[in-house]
Parts: C-alpha cells; structure tokens; sequence
C-alpha cells in the first residue's frame, strides 16, 4: 500500500498470494516501509493493528470462516535517524618524517571513516594542501588514496590550486558503525635544476570535507551523503637527500686512565644524493664516586670518521688523518662540545658523504681516574634539535669558518646539507639542522 498523506488513516493490505498458517503453528508477518524523501531526521512514525480489523480468515480444509482474536497495538515509535559520515586522523598516520624528493608512495596519512546508523558507497574524497606557506602543488606529483593494498583512487594539485578531489575509480563501502580506513600517499617531486621540488618543503595534506568535496550515497536509502570532520596529519619534509644516523657498540665499556673511545656511531647518505655536514655537538657527562675519594675526567676531544666499519680507512681530506676537529683540550666533565670541521684538502670546512655511502666516526677522549678504585662513570651522546630552523627552514651559514652556525639560530646542534643543485658552500642557503633526522632524537641519540 501506499499511505494517503503523513496523518494517521486507516490501511487495508490485500495479500498478493494467500497466507497458510499451518495448524498449531505461530506464523509471524513483518511489516515493513520505505521512508519518503521529505522526511527529516527526527520525524517520528508508527504502524499498528486495530482491536476489530476486518481480516479474512477461513480454514484451509473445511472452508469455514474463522473468528480470529486481535490484541489492539498503537506499534512502537521509531524515529527517523540521519545518515552521516564522519572522518578523522587514524591513530596509524605516521609521525613527522623526512623524505628524499622523487619518492613515490610516501604515506602522508591514514583517514578514519564512520558511517552512522546505514552503509554508505564512498564517491569521491576532497583533499587539501594545508601548509601552503612551505609547501606547493609543484613539490607533487600525485596524490593516490588506498584500501589496504588497493588503490582506489587519485588526485593531482595543478598549479597554484591548494585543494583536490578524488573520484573513486573503485567502489568503497563504508559500513555501518564501523571504522573505515583509507591511507593517503604521495608522489614526491624531485629537486634540483629545471624540476619542481621544494628543498626544506613540509608537505601535508588533510581531507577536505567543505560542502561536496567528499560525498557518499546511502546504501539502503540512496540518500546524498556529505562527510564531516577533519584530519591534522603530521606531514612529510622532503629534501634532495638526507642522513640517516645509527648508534654502534663500543669495544669496551670499562673505564681505565688512557684514550678511548666514548661513543661510536654511523651516517648513512641516502641513495637519492651526497649529504654535507658542517657540525656535530657532542655531549659528555662524567660522574665520581658519591664519597669524593675517587675522580673521573675526559679531556682532549676529538671525532675520527672512517669508511668502513672495521675503523681502518679514514676519511680523506682532514688532518690528522680522519679527525674531523680540532682536539678539544679543555676539561670536559657537562654539557655540549661542538665538533666542526677543519679545513679539508679541498678547502671546505664540510665533510660530504656520497650518496648511498654509510661513514663510520668515532668519538675519542683521554680520561684519567684519580683517588684509586672509582664508580665514576661517562655518559657520551651526540645532540639533536628539538626545533625546525624558522624563515623557510633552510639557512647560508653565517662564515664557512665561524662557530656561529646560523644566521637566524633555531637549534644548531647538527648541521647539514642535502646539497640541492651542487656540493653547498658556506654561502648557499641549503643548511639545515637535526630536527627529525633519521636515528637522531631531539635530545640525543
């Protein structure tokens, strides 16, 4: 049937096949609808049965009419409920990362989708390119949205356009009351000359759900869905090349009055591009026995860089062979000691390491133990930045032979260079610091 009018009216269902309710048997009948498109969440309705309806009842066999007995019921109240989508940032979106330009695939972030109370088909999904004082359509290439390992779909930023939609060209279900997710992933421009990558570019890019942007339709219903929510995804920094920093094992850890090596580590040049270094800051801590009697102290510091990792090839270039610095004498017992390069055969106060090539550096000091058998202790670490340098990120060295490292100094306990175009110079504004560096903590490693 169909109801006259949004009143309350008597209906009469006419059976288009006879009923048979066998004997000594319940037989129970559902009485369903399709709601009309100009109700509104929140309209209330329900269906019931009168206390004298005029039914037609006979029996099967014997042909007699039946008097049936009706129980009169007004039916439940059930209320329309509105189809929604909601999207937000999945606790799985990665962290703030770096990442070499030219590469493909590069997870940006992953979106949670719920759809309440009906499933929904996924359309299109709007995507926006939010930090637009770094980062432009050129540093993309592409933009693609995955299924788990399915890609059902991609967008692409064109000029100065901040903002892109993507027609799924394969059907996402959203189901109902359940966790949806799709990742977002990236084609990252390359950088250097003639090409369109930004060196030092935050790319992040969030779901945009402004008007019809992103769009579903409801399974049961076909009504138009428009998603709500947001995302506020990390983001990813894309250089030319990065370094990437691992922590080895000493030799030994027990303390005797000679030189020796307090920290070991490597550096790892991505296969994307050479990377440049300025300055290590190395940190050193030394401790005594609580009583007094007894004294550890760490002087004449020094960096040694290696080619391989057995420590017998030192870099070239430096001198004395391999030591990157000039030996710290002073006392050394709390806080940070720079470790800048010395001139090197080339006359560049940099050491480079080529691309795909893993340098291997030793931290050296003379420690003494005074006052006989000691407890002391030294805590050797190499320092991070807790901070991405400000006024574009990337910074001319104030004098390729000065301590002071930046113009603008925003952390500078790591300095390095993913050599954009050419091997960087003091004066090109392609340093940067050691904020997020692979393998390198913000404190120390």
């Amino acid at each position: 049937v169909t109801p006259a009018g949004a009143t309350a009216a008597d209906n009469t269902f006419t059976l288009d096949t006879s009923l048979t309710v066998p004997k000594g048997t319940v037989k129970t009948l559902a009485l369903k609808c399709d709601l009309a498109s100009t109700v509104s969440a929140g309209d209330t309705l329900s269906w019931g049965i009168q206390a004298t309806p005029t039914i037609t009842v006979t029996g099967v066999t014997s042909s007699n009419e039946v008097t049936e007995t009706v129980t009169a019921s007004v039916g439940q109240t059930m209320t329309v409920a509105a189809v929604a989508v909601v999207a937000s940032k999945d606790s799985s979106s990665p962290s703030y990362a770096i990442a070499s330009a030219g590469t493909t695939g590069v997870t940006a972030g992953v979106i949670k989708f719920i759809a309440s109370n009906e499933a929904v088909t996924l359309q299109r999904v709007g995507l926006k390119l939010t930090n637009t004082a770094s980062s432009s359509a050129g540093d993309l290439l592409q933009v693609s949205i995955w299924d788990g390992t399915t890609q059902v779909g991609t967008a692409t930023f064109t000029g100065g356009n901040t903002n892109a939609t993507s027609t799924l060209t394969t059907a996402v279900t959203l189901p109902k009351d359940t966790d949806k997710k799709l990742t977002v992933k990236v084609d990252l421009a390359n950088i250097g000359t003639a090409v369109t990558g930004t060196q030092g570019a935050l790319i992040a890019i969030d779901i945009d759900t402004n008007s019809t942007n992103t769009q579903g339709v409801g399974q049961e219903s076909g009504t138009t869905v428009n998603a709500s929510g947001s995302t506020a995804f990390s983001g990813v920094r894309m250089f030319k090349s990065y370094p990437t920093f691992a922590k080895l094992a000493l030799t030994t850890t027990a303390l005797t009055t000679s030189t020796m090596d307090l920290y070991r580590f490597s550096v790892k040049a991505d296969a994307k591009g050479d990377v440049g270094i300025y300055k290590f800051t190395v940190n050193v801590a030394t401790s005594s026995t609580p009583s007094g009697t007894s004294t550890t102290t760490v002087t004449n510091l020094k960096v040694m860089a290696y080619t391989d990792s057995g420590f017998s090839n030192s870099v070239s270039g430096f001198s004395p062979a391999g030591q990157l610095n000039d030996t710290t004498a002073g006392l050394l017992s709390s806080g940070n000691t720079d470790i800048l390069m010395t001139a090197s055969t080339q006359g560049q106060d940099y050491l480079q390491i080529p691309a795909g090539q893993t340098y291997y550096f030793r931290v050296v000091g003379d420690v003494t133990l005074t006052g006989g058998p000691t407890g002391g202790s030294v805590t050797t670490n190499i320092q991070g930045d807790a901070n991405y340098p400000l006024v574009g990120g990337n910074f001319k060295l104030a004098n390729a032979a000065s301590t002071t490292a930046f113009t603008n100094a925003n952390g500078d306990d790591f300095i390095w260079s993913p050599n954009a175009t050419t091997t960087s110079a003091g004066l090109h504004a392609d340093w940067t610091n050691g904020y997020f560096v692979t393998g390198l903590p913000s404190d120390n490693m």
